[in-house]
């Protein structure tokens, strides 16, 4: 046909015929000629169109006007008004629509938005609760309890159903049926063995068999004989595994082939009583059965007809290829159920270790060297010295218990106030009722616009059943009640309901020192290299249950209603130790999860070298864990506080939050939470370390108390100073990412701090300052404090190659000897044995950890970690203005000072007369002993 716009041709077959059969959608037909008509650059498409309609399709064209037939839209419009699916049906279809067997979800997601487009179309939002709703249950369980669905676009709605389908089939056992029978005498060789029992062949079932196609017709085969009768159970033979007929009498019995040796498949030995026993062991091979749930169907049915005759029970000895034997309990009947010899049930599948069908369809007994089955059937328990976690695998919920001090209830708690803060007219605390230092501190974070959020978010947990009304008929007496307060996340913009439990945490037991710290842990994170995400627990604490025993200890008021938190709290002193140790518990369950995922409380790293981030969201969702998607390091993301990102081919990091400015009330609480927003735990800070540190220390000899307001204009004036200095040049960045064991340690010391940098590659990925107690001791020793300082550091980072560096040359010399041993210390300083034990436990470092330790002497000049230990001199100079001071003395010889002082000051001769040639007088100042009238 030519296409009038290129002169050319194309084969009219590549657009199916249409004849508006049920079968066809008219829907597709059409798109299918818009694609092909625009590949080939066709111009007239209505005159293409007629010539590909059959049927009724072509009835309908013929029945069109000329000027109908020769408009495309026309023509599109009278076949979609023929053939289309009316919008009622479309609608029954779209909700009667699932997910098919072996269907893949992009084309079930397809079709959703097909047959939605047919009656009118719904929003994005409608289509994705179809989706899901049609997904099996074991894809829409995980697929719901990894993440919020309402934060989900349709797409990655998509992508999570793709991935869990995904992992899940290896696993799936819904197509599969293991069934028994007695093998045949000859060896066969192959993974899955058919044998037709209408021919005898091998490799297809007697309903596909052409041997008896071309077989003669039922009338005219066994003339003159009765005809076949069909056994039993004739409509399950497409079905079972092959046997061989034999002819006995009138009738035909099905019989098994003869069984394989012993080495093949299960081993069988009947004991039960009513039936004989096997001298020996009988081979039987595992055959699979198509259409597992239509034989489950027909057994059905047939148990319903005829019941099963029990001869009685027993105990039978199974044993795997490969395995051991293994003792089941059995149920003996007269008949063969279904025509096989036995039938392994869920007993003897779980006795053998389980069963592993892979995508083959080939079927495997016994777990080998990978999890056959990655479904939950048990409950995991974590008992603690100071609380309780249990996982239920029914609800998917982890539910916590805390354990009181010394075993015991405190009874009913003291608190009476319901609010701390006093935004928007709120209640102010009652006296007494709470610290007065801690009250101020937490509501001078309220804002007077944070009433309305916070009673939102308040909202929002009622309604997920977070909060839930208190009834004392079912919990008894309220015996605490836990005041609530606004908290401004700054870096957020969001505004979180915290809840004090300070009088509650004094009745729990704590046992803190496996706790993680923040710093060693950004450490670990920063080794794991550059192809990392991370993965962020939503809403965290309150995925955590709390036992309904401890319910009348968390009770809030909330708009003159007292409710009950159900969830694990916010700044109860055990929550950060129940949230680790429900994370470590979930990513050990996957050895391959635990190795490349490391968590701190809530926040999860992924080495995706090792496992991936997909993977290790649907481990969590398997475990009831909800999370944030992952987001990959590489392409910004926020890490423990630090915003980290790729920038020429290298990972940086930095603040991740703005320069606070200083406020205008100033109290030691005040600068020391200013100083650390500054600083926090920030790995490389330079300048700042120190000068923060200083501020602190000039607040503390200012104040006597934490909430005493201070007025000091030279303090205000080094805050407003720094803060100035960050906004231009922030030393808070550096290099993400750390390898290697070879490091640079530089140490500096001053008579007001102690400086150390760690230096890897060229960069510092860490640094840190100490402020020097105003002590008379000498610099020496402060520098030899700033090497063991700094072996520390080092160690903390693994490095076992380690150059110190140091412009100190007593110090270089000291450490030099003691490494060599070419000399002895000699040094004859008052603090001379504090020196040797402080060489001593430089050199135990070494010997002890294995240090490959080498000194270098440098200029202060070159020393990195010089800005660590320096401050600007007017910083630390004397006061501008000077206070007069008047005190009463009493001397005895008071005339001799005044003599003293007069002849101290007194010029001489030559002096004198030289200032009274340049006033113009002449010399009027004598020799000693000459008389003159002019004597002074």
């Amino acid at each position: 046909m030519d296409t009038h716009g290129t002169g050319g041709f194309f084969d009219l077959k590549l657009i199916p015929q249409f004849d508006g059969s049920h079968g066809q959608s008219v829907v597709e037909w059409l798109q299918t000629v818009e694609l092909i008509c625009k590949l080939q650059k066709v111009e007239d498409v209505a005159s293409l169109i007629p010539l590909r309609l059959i049927g009724g399709a072509l009835a309908v064209y013929l029945q069109l006007s000329d000027k109908e037939r020769g408009s495309v839209e026309k023509l599109k419009a009278s076949l979609l008004a023929a053939f289309a699916v009316d919008p009622f049906v479309a609608y029954e279809q779209f909700k009667e629509r699932n997910l098919r067997a072996n269907e893949l979800p992009d084309v079930f997601l397809a079709d959703l938005c097909r047959l939605a487009s047919l009656f009118g179309g719904i929003p994005e939002k409608a289509v994705a609760w179809a989706f899901v709703s049609g997904l099996p249950g074991n894809v829409r369980q995980p697929l719901r309890a990894g993440a919020r669905m309402e934060d989900l676009s349709l797409n990655q709605i998509l992508t999570r159903a793709r991935a869990i389908i995904a992992d899940d089939r290896p696993s799936r056992m819904t197509d599969a049926c293991l069934a028994a029978v007695d093998s045949e005498a000859k060896q066969q060789t192959g993974t899955s063995t058919l044998r037709c029992y209408a021919c005898g062949e091998l490799n297809h079932f007697a309903r596909d068999c052409l041997a008896q196609r071309q077989a003669p017709a039922a009338g005219q085969r066994n003339v003159g004989q009765s005809p076949r009768r069909p056994p039993r159970n004739r409509g399950l033979e497409p079905l079972l595994p092959p046997t061989r007929e034999t002819k006995t009498g009138s009738g035909h019995q099905r019989q098994p082939p003869s069984p394989l040796p012993t080495d093949r498949g299960a081993t069988y030995r009947s004991t039960a009583r009513g039936r004989r026993s096997t001298s020996g062991t009988s081979g039987y091979r595992l055959f699979e059965v198509r259409r597992p749930r239509f034989v489950l169907q027909k057994m059905e049915e047939r148990a319903h007809k005829r019941e099963f005759q029990c001869e009685g029970s027993g105990t039978a000895h199974l044993r795997a290829t490969g395995g051991v034997p293994v003792e089941v309990r059995i149920i003996v009947t007269h008949v063969k159920p279904l025509g096989f010899d036995f039938i392994l049930g869920m007993n003897g599948i779980t006795a053998l270790g389980g069963v592993i069908v892979d995508d083959q369809r080939r079927v495997q007994l016994g777990s080998r060297s990978f999890v056959a089955c990655t479904a939950i059937d048990v409950d995991l328990k974590l008992d603690e010295r100071d609380f309780a976690v249990s996982y239920s695998a029914d609800t998917r919920s982890w539910t916590a218990v805390w354990k009181w001090s010394e075993g015991a209830e405190p009874g009913v708690l003291r608190n009476t106030a319901e609010e701390y803060h006093l935004a928007d007219g709120a209640r102010a605390p009652r006296p007494g009722d709470v610290d007065p230092e801690w009250l101020y501190h937490m509501m001078r974070a309220s804002a007077d616009g944070a009433r309305a959020p916070y009673e939102e978010e308040l909202e929002t947990w009622i309604r997920n059943g977070w909060l839930v009304p208190y009834d004392e008929s079912k919990y008894g007496a309220a015996k605490g009640l836990v005041p609530l307060t606004a908290v401004v996340q700054r870096n957020k913009s969001k505004v979180r309901p915290v809840m004090d439990f300070r009088e509650l945490n004094d009745y729990i037991e704590t046992h803190t020192a496996d706790s993680d710290v923040c710093a060693q842990k950004l450490r670990e994170w920063r080794r794991q290299g550059a192809n990392v995400s991370v993965i962020d627990l939503n809403k965290a604490y309150l995925q955590i249950r709390i036992d309904e025993s401890l319910w009348p200890y968390q009770t809030v008021v909330f708009k003159r209603r007292r409710y009950c938190l159900t969830r694990l709290g916010f700044g109860l002193n055990v929550a950060p130790l129940i949230m680790k140790a429900v994370v470590k518990c979930v990513l050990s369950q996957d050895p391959n999860v635990e190795k490349g995922t490391s968590a701190y409380i809530d926040d999860i790293l992924v080495n995706e070298d090792v496992v991936g981030a997909g993977q290790v969201e649907l481990h969590l969702a398997r475990y009831g864990l909800s999370c944030k998607a992952h987001e990959r390091v590489a392409d910004g993301a926020r890490v423990l506080g630090l915003r980290v990102w790729r920038e020429h081919g290298r990972m940086t990091w930095k603040r991740d939050n703005q320069v606070p400015t200083v406020p205008d009330r100033l109290t030691r609480r005040v600068v020391f939470s200013y100083c650390g927003k500054l600083v926090g735990h920030l790995p490389v800070c330079g300048w700042l370390r120190v000068a923060t540190a200083f501020a602190k220390r000039k607040a503390n000899d200012a104040t006597a108390s934490w909430d005493e307001v201070i007025d000091d204009d030279e303090l205000r004036t080094l805050l407003l100073e720094i803060a100035a200095e960050v906004n231009v040049r922030d030393p808070a960045r550096g290099r993400w990412d750390v390898s290697g064991k070879e490091a640079r340690v530089w140490v500096d010391a001053s008579s007001l701090a102690v400086g150390v940098a760690l230096e890897v590659g060229g960069s510092i990925v860490e640094d840190a300052a100490w402020l020097r107690r105003d002590e008379p001791c000498h610099i020496n020793m402060a520098e030899l404090d700033a090497v063991i300082k700094g072996l520390n550091l080092a160690l903390s980072w693994q490095m076992n190659v380690i150059e110190l560096m140091t412009d100190s040359s007593t110090v270089h010399r000291w450490i030099s000897d003691g490494l060599s041993g070419r000399t002895r210390l000699k040094t004859k300083a008052a603090s001379e044995m504090l020196i040797r034990r402080r060489i001593g436990i430089v050199l135990s470092l070494v010997e002890e950890c294995g240090l490959n330790l080498n000194i270098s002497l440098v200029r202060s000049a070159d020393n990195k970690a010089d800005a660590l230990t320096r401050i600007p001199q007017r910083w630390s100079g004397s006061p501008k203005t000077s206070v007069p001071v008047c005190a009463p003395t009493v001397d005895s010889c008071v005339e001799q000072i005044i003599a003293k002082i007069h002849h101290d000051a007194r010029p001489s001769r030559r002096e004198a007369n030289a200032l009274f040639r340049q006033a113009g007088m002449p010399d009027c100042v004598e020799a000693a002993g000459s008389a003159s009238r002019h004597q002074l």
